[in-house]
């Protein structure tokens, strides 16, 4: 009996992921006790995690077939969309950990709303990497982007809090009618709005089905904060709590790019949208490292810094997607996984050690050794030095753009690792070499506890640089299936 239990929860594997975080955040509204919230909304998400990393596991180390399950509503996970829903669901669960203080600084009214939200982000991400109609996938991600927006009112500053919000609440709305105008035209050119259609479709006018395809990955682009067009990134981040921040920076920005991957990787088989595509992602990928970095490099909060810092990474993730390729595609994910782990050690580094502005960074290493740490990977990883996630992501796309002859692109990645020596090197300088001239926020009881996720993404980031098997084996047979080189 508790095989047949086993088997008939791993073909629901991919619904169960969405609604493990789902269901805790219903249960989280009804607890009045912020920690007694915190506690359900992690159990959940942790849930959540194991289940989708079990299914990525299955799917790509052991090569089972993704199960395809009629909910109500299909979901048809691809190679891309398991890997990035084990991913989004492990950010999840580290974000709901590391904000532990978040939720405690609220009112017993407004904690569990806030746990709630975040675990409601998360789920509508996970739902939208595994939804087959690109009508649910949108649905999905915009339930997602409002739950992310409610959650930076909720546990940030006030007024830069709403400044924030009202800045993301305008880039979602400009991404959506992007999303929503491309969605008709690729409907009026196919008749077809399924995810894998996207490869198969006879399309009547495939100029029609070109520009619809962009206009979606534009869409989330803008909310994936790729520079320039991450407008929003500075006023959302540069006072937001760690929860908001994690869920805003590591799962949102995360989420999003993974999607730009997965609609891209079924998108470049079709030869009428592919060339296109392709130039049109490299373009922004390359305007968005230089952007991002020269943005990072004069930020003066760390929060900020580490936003810009990522709409940089961002940039070089659309380089390896626009090679077309599955040596591209498999170099999108690792580099998506090495932003994901940097931001994580930044972000819950600077909640424990309660960094700010770059003047409380002083010093960081004598007062909070173990956050000094965290940093230092962090930003080690993002410079792309060897041995880190980081170099292993670059790598990888330089060997995929060599073998098309894009010798620019690698170009481009040499100056974002050189970028990135000047504003990531700034934060090891300040952490390990200076004196505290400006007394730190107060860290609160949860300190300790935020350190944990630090700590982990660190090790994730030196582990994974030095037996970098697993996650390369993963990132191949989940690109495998796709691409075609423009």
């Amino acid at each position: 009996m508790s095989a047949d239990w086993l088997d008939l929860a791993r073909l629901h594997a991919p619904l169960i992921a969405i609604l493990a975080p789902l269901l805790g955040a219903a249960a989280s509204l009804c607890i009045p006790s912020p920690r007694w919230s915190w506690a359900i909304g992690v159990l959940s998400a942790a849930a959540g995690a194991l289940i989708a990393a079990e299914l990525a596991v299955r799917v790509l180390w052991l090569n089972e077939t993704p199960p395809n399950v009629v909910e109500g509503v299909m979901l048809s996970p691809d190679g891309v969309g398991v890997f990035a829903a084990a991913l989004i669901s492990v950010c999840t669960a580290i974000a709901l950990i590391a904000g532990v203080t978040s939720s405690e600084a609220q009112s017993s009214h407004f904690a569990p709303l806030a746990i709630a939200l975040a675990l409601f982000a998360g789920g509508g991400w996970i739902a939208a990497t595994l939804a087959s109609d690109l009508i649910l996938v949108l649905l999905a991600a915009e339930t997602a982007w409002l739950a992310s927006v409610g959650l930076l009112v909720l546990s940030g500053e006030r007024h830069a809090a709403l400044n924030g919000a009202l800045r993301m609440l305008i880039a979602g709305a400009v991404g959506s009618a992007l999303s929503v105008t491309g969605l008709a035209l690729i409907w009026r050119s196919s008749g077809d709005l399924s995810v894998a259609a996207l490869a198969l479709a006879e399309a009547t006018s495939p100029w029609g089905e070109a520009v619809g395809v962009g206009l979606v990955l534009s869409g989330w682009i803008v909310k994936a904060g790729v520079a320039p067009l991450g407008f929003w990134i500075g006023s959302a981040f540069s006072r937001a709590s760690v929860l908001a921040a994690l869920c805003i920076g590591v799962v949102g920005i995360v989420s999003a790019l993974m999607l730009i991957a997965r609609i891209a990787a079924h998108a470049f088989a079709m030869p009428e949208v592919g060339g296109g595509l392709s130039l049109a992602l490299a373009a922004i990928g390359g305007l968005a490292i230089a952007a991002g970095s020269v943005q990072a490099i004069g930020a003066r909060n760390l929060r900020r810094l580490a936003a810009y810092a990522g709409a940089a990474q961002a940039g070089g993730v659309l380089l390896c997607v626009a090679l077309g390729s599955p040596a591209g595609f498999a170099a999108a994910l690792v580099q998506t996984t090495a932003l994901a782990a940097a931001m994580l050690a930044l972000y819950a580094a600077a909640g424990a050690g309660g960094v700010d502005s770059l003047d409380t960074l002083d010093g960081l290493a004598r007062r909070a050794p173990l956050a000094g740490v965290a940093v230092m990977f962090g930003a080690v990883s993002l410079i792309g030095a060897p041995l880190t996630i980081g170099f292993l992501g670059r790598w990888r796309l330089v060997e995929a753009a060599v073998g098309v002859g894009w010798w620019w692109a690698v170009g481009a990645m040499t100056f974002a690792s050189l970028a990135a020596v000047f504003y990531a090197g700034r934060l090891i300088e300040r952490a390990y070499f200076r004196h505290l001239r400006v007394a730190p926020a107060a860290q609160g009881d949860g300190w300790r506890v935020m350190l944990a996720p630090a700590l982990l993404a660190s090790i994730v980031l030196v582990a994974v640089g030095l037996a970098p098997g697993a996650l390369l084996q993963a990132a191949d047979a989940a690109a495998s299936a796709f691409g075609v080189a423009p």
